[in-house]
């Protein structure tokens, strides 16, 4: 861990006391600090002393704190000791915990997942209960971070969870036992038809390397693989050197995969690939989308770069700055971007310039520019175009929903979820027999015609916020039932989108009903036979596609 200089050490460093005589850039930022220092200490102390109330000097060091980091970067934080529990489940790669996954859901809080064999499932908690309190501490409106303080405890320890399912009027009381659980970096794998291999990487965590390798170890003795798609769409990172471990699988010793560089070009590190690859020409596929991020942005960065893959999707989130944990007094730690990572090729995908930010540069046209607007181009191994500062751009552009705009904004909108909680909710186990059938699809679009015009359509809600503001700015009779046709129009086309797409709505309640009562596994490989995204995987992998996106390329300078 890095040491924190005490303010006595910077005087000494600032007054010259001791070594050779400072450069003149030097000096200069010694003075600037010293001076900064002396100016927060003085309002420090007249506030302390002299406010008209008395003020928490913890508190007021703490706010000064988080203001100084924000003004940085989302990423910079200050932690207290009861703080740093999702940097210490990487680390170890283990947490104590329900096994739930917890998300906003119209202003509930939900349970958007829950763990196999984990305590919340085996006590009977499902996907979709509103989770109303934890041993008598209401958290229906807390924020997912907010919750995590209260589930945390000791192995063996008991709980006492309170949820909401569907249209139930009684509350259901579960008493849920803690345990250790290992973090789940490799969340599914499977081999699909046509020898393919899949495996979904949830998050990089300690020994993410060594679950990629095992999974495709194990999928290499099901079958002689003929390709291999590594899923990363979701995937938030985690940590720089389990993203290296899993490029290490797949490119050839010594290749670089990543470097970091510090302020200034300073603190410049760089990650080789120090073993033999296991899979080094096994056609390979990496998945991304708006959701992938950091860690993953590294190994879908690198395989791109090093033309050992094809990159699927649609363009990752553009997080290319590393933070260190240093380790503070009082127990505090801070976590502080101390580098930006760059790709093989050279280039970083940082989306978001904060020097931009904090220091804007003004034009002599007088709009403001700064690098967020630069482009820069990079080239691959075979010299394909590759861009930088703005996240990984697929080789290949792909949805990952196959259903119309009008069905989309309801999944978007949870709609279906909500309907298979509430046609569950009074059900125990879903009977062998069950099938969504045109009875379901009927009930489903009576459902839908009841929601508010917000969660149906953003048009429909526009219109409907049209004709009442016609109404009150006194509109004359046929404008208004020109809106009033408009809202009826759109209202039907819902229900026509429903009625005319069957088969794609018949699978997506198939998914979610069964997902209140399925495994994980089964609820997984249900979905991967209709995911567009893997489809399109497949069919590259095993066509001439794959060598011709990664074919050689001359750039057009040259």
């Amino acid at each position: 861990m890095k040491r924190i200089l005490t303010i006595s050490a910077l005087t000494l460093i600032v007054s010259g006391a001791t070594g050779a005589p400072l450069a003149n850039d030097d000096a200069s930022f010694y003075l600037r600090l010293a001076r900064s220092l002396e100016s927060f200490g003085a309002v420090f102390r007249e506030v302390n002393t002299t406010f008209v109330d008395e003020v928490d000097p913890q508190d007021l060091v703490e706010v000064g704190i988080d203001a100084m980091l924000k003004h940085l970067d989302p990423y910079s934080t200050y932690m207290k000791v009861d703080e740093t529990d999702d940097i210490d489940m990487l680390s170890t790669g283990s947490y104590v915990g329900f096994g739930i996954s917890v998300g906003r859901r119209d202003s509930n809080l939900t349970i958007i997942d829950i763990r196999d064999n984990g305590p919340a499932k085996k006590a009977g908690i499902r996907i979709g209960d509103r989770l109303m309190s934890i041993d008598a501490v209401r958290t229906d409106t807390m924020s997912p971070q907010g919750l995590r303080p209260i589930t945390k405890g000791l192995a063996g320890s008991i709980a006492h969870l309170r949820v909401m399912r569907g249209d139930r009027l009684d509350t259901l009381d579960f008493v849920v036992t803690r345990s250790d659980l290992p973090v789940e970096t490799v969340g599914h794998v499977e081999l699909l038809p046509g020898q393919i291999g899949y495996v979904h990487l949830a998050r990089f965590a300690r020994g993410t390397g060594l679950a990629v390798r095992k999974a495709l170890s194990e999928l290499q003795d099901q079958a002689n693989l003929k390709g291999f798609i590594l899923d990363l769409r979701d995937n938030p990172g985690g940590l720089l050197d389990a993203a290296v471990d899993v490029v290490e699988l797949f490119v050839p010793r010594s290749s670089l995969i990543v470097s970091t560089k510090g302020r200034d070009g300073g603190d410049h590190r760089s990650y080789i690939s120090n073993e033999d690859p296991i899979e080094p020409t096994l056609p390979l596929a990496v998945l991304i989308n708006e959701r992938s991020a950091s860690a993953s942005e590294i190994v879908a960065g690198a395989i791109q770069d090093l033309d050992r893959g094809v990159i699927l999707g649609k363009r990752s989130y553009g997080k290319g700055l590393v933070q260190t944990m240093v380790s503070l007094p009082n127990d505090a730690s801070l976590k502080l971007t101390t580098s930006r990572y760059y790709t093989p090729s050279g280039r970083c995908i940082q989306r978001i310039d904060y020097r931009t930010r904090r220091a804007p540069v003004v034009d002599p046209n007088g709009g403001i520019s700064g690098v967020d607007s630069v482009h820069r181009v990079f080239r691959t191994t075979t010299g394909r175009t590759v861009w930088e500062l703005h996240g990984i751009d697929p080789d290949s552009a792909v949805s990952d929903s196959t259903l119309p705009a009008a069905l989309a904004y309801l999944d978007q909108e949870n709609v279906f979820g909500q309907f298979a909680t509430l046609y569950t909710a009074n059900l125990d186990r879903l009977p062998d027999t069950f099938i969504v059938d045109k009875g379901l699809i009927d009930r489903f679009v009576q459902y839908v015609d009841g929601l508010p015009e917000s969660k149906r359509s953003p048009f429909l809600a526009d219109l409907a916020m049209a004709r009442k503001k016609a109404l009150a700015s006194g509109w004359s009779t046929a404008s208004l039932k020109s809106l009033e046709q408009a809202e009826r129009s759109l209202d039907r086309e819902i229900g026509k989108a429903i009625l005319q797409n069957q088969s794609l709505v018949t699978e997506r309640l198939e998914q979610e009903i069964r997902s209140r009562f399925a495994t994980d596994e089964v609820r997984q490989t249900r979905a991967l036979k209709y995911d567009p995204m893997v489809k399109t995987a497949k069919a590259i992998l095993t066509s001439p596609q794959y060598r011709v996106i990664l074919a050689v390329q001359v750039p057009s300078d040259q």
